[in-house]
């Protein structure tokens, strides 16, 4: 498989925050490096019936909602689909404009890596807090693209 990766959609809540306003280690330094190197950047949340301010409150105060492309960020509360619903990941791909193989998701939830992937996408499962590897997605992504150790 070759590493074309044109958008990268993140879970929230176990991949990038954890609780109320604390980043999971590594994450926003991981966000960076992708954004500065041409990867657009999305989010797909369960967010139950929670506003956006709602949500936005939620996060560290440093949490940069720029890095993401508005039409890339979709929360189940906006949308009213929840994942792993394939047509969550079905409006991300099209809301994207690319394939839905340049397409990455990533998220500790297996049963949300699994239906990502029948939509096409490329998936990298991240272990959950407070083991979380949200820091090495980076390291991860080319071990599995250029070494194929996953």
């Amino acid at each position: 498989m070759v590493f074309n990766i044109k958008v990268a959609f993140f879970d929230l809540g176990g991949t990038l925050v954890k609780g109320e306003r604390e980043w999971i280690p590594g994450a926003q330094d991981t966000l960076s490096k992708m954004w500065k190197n041409g990867i657009r950047l999305g989010l797909i949340s369960n967010t139950k019936d929670l506003s956006r301010p709602e949500i936005l409150d939620l996060l560290p105060r440093d949490f940069d909602m720029s890095l993401f492309e508005d039409q890339l960020v979709i929360f189940s509360s906006e949308v009213h689909i929840e994942k792993p619903d394939p047509k969550i990941f079905q409006l991300a791909i099209n809301r994207a404009n690319v394939k839905s193989s340049e397409c990455l998701f990533c998220t500790e939830d297996l049963a949300h890596i699994v239906a990502a992937k029948q939509e096409g996408m490329q998936t990298v499962l991240l272990q959950k807090p407070p083991d979380s590897d949200t820091g090495k997605l980076i390291l991860k992504l080319y071990l599995k693209y250029f070494v194929g150790s996953f």
